[in-house]
């Protein structure tokens, strides 16, 4: 039974993690904008603090039984029907590879010692979610050097960067037809929004001999 117990916590973890990385990628990886500006906050007391709560109060058995006949079927349909499913991007893989680590590693010296009654979900999702923020900033630093050196390195490029509440890739598509009849044009490929997309999007995709960039 105890090993039952741990494996539907390490799942549950993960289950709670899945949804808190999902929501991460909607709001640029910011957590207070998670909190305090999401359109539906309804989720976020059905996928996250409804088994959040249910896991300390109800006994290990009946938890079980409400976790797999119910919140985790419940989770995967919510998944499937998103507009905007979660993207296994580098930073995301990064992100559950740490919390499993974290949450199996918690469980196994937990398991091994007398003293520990209860993992708890917060720990891992607290320092899964601290580690993996340190880590892509520490990425984000060395990315951002690199595109601003290969920026710099051409001499003649000219960078052209639209902003607007509305109809800003419209714009680029249209603007970038005009130019590219003339200069070596490139636009970036998707609709890139944020300074960690443009980042990514210089060091991986932009050729050498653009003449404009628009973004």
């Amino acid at each position: 039974m105890e090993y039952f117990n741990i494996f539907t916590h390490i799942v549950l973890v993960l289950s709670l993690g899945w949804y808190l990385i999902t929501n991460l990628q909607w709001y640029s990886y910011k957590i207070e904008r998670v909190i305090f500006k999401h359109h539906k906050l309804n989720w976020h007391i059905i996928y996250f603090a409804k088994p959040f709560v249910l896991y300390y109060l109800l006994p290990s058995m009946y938890f079980s039984i409400y976790f797999y006949a119910l919140y985790l079927p419940l989770l995967v349909m919510w998944n499937m029907k998103l507009d905007k499913p979660l993207v296994l991007t580098s930073r995301v893989q990064r992100f559950l590879a740490l919390l499993l680590f974290i949450t199996f590693s918690i469980n196994l010296l937990c398991f091994a010692s007398e003293v520990c009654v209860s993992v708890g979900l917060f720990i891992p999702l607290l320092l899964a979610y601290i580690v993996s923020f340190a880590l892509e900033r520490i990425f984000f630093i060395s990315f951002k050097s690199k595109a601003k050196k290969k920026l710099k390195s051409m001499n003649n490029l000219t960078i052209i960067a639209i902003t607007a509440s509305y109809g800003k890739t419209s714009i680029k598509n249209y603007l970038h037809q005009i130019l590219k009849l003339k200069y070596n044009a490139y636009k970036t490929p998707r609709s890139v929004n944020t300074l960690a997309g443009l980042v990514l999007d210089v060091n991986r995709d932009m050729p050498e001999n653009s003449e404009i960039y628009i973004a």
